[in-house]
């Protein structure tokens, strides 16, 4: 029950942005504990007290400085991980809108990853992504 015990989880989201046929994209860096050196759209952990369309907005903007709406749900998605001390970590997936970015014009990373670029969306294979992104974002441009 609630009122006798709590759980401490940690929960993620993930935000995929596409904008005139592209996905904007970034590689994570070497030294990150989960999918090192792997490209990914972006996301993370909920802070306590957000909502998760906050907590997207947030990631996005802390790892892109992207401005961005989050406009739809695309639907769940979990990290299992043995050497964690959470083996599973639920997230949600959301397609977002690009409104703008911080400095006017790009995108600009956080020390959490090594290179950013607007991925088109036919050459997807062309990096190797953190598992299920690019059924995600074939997902996206299918719909």
């Amino acid at each position: 029950m609630r009122e006798v015990i709590s759980h401490k989880i940690e929960v993620h989201v993930a935000g995929i942005c596409i904008h005139d046929n592209k996905v904007l994209i970034a590689k994570r860096s070497p030294n990150r504990k989960l999918y090192p050196s792997l490209w990914e759209c972006g996301g993370g952990q909920v802070e306590a007290g957000e909502s998760f369309e906050e907590a997207v907005i947030r990631q996005i903007r802390e790892e892109f400085s992207a401005i961005v709406k989050p406009i739809k749900v695309l639907g769940t998605y979990e990290i299992s991980k043995a050497d964690l001390e959470q083996k599973k970590i639920p997230g949600i997936k959301f397609v977002c809108r690009i409104e703008g970015f911080v400095n006017g014009t790009e995108p600009i990373i956080s020390d959490e990853h090594t290179e950013w670029r607007w991925q088109p969306v036919e050459k997807l294979n062309e990096v190797e992504y953190i598992p299920g992104v690019v059924e995600d974002i074939r997902l996206v441009i299918d719909a």
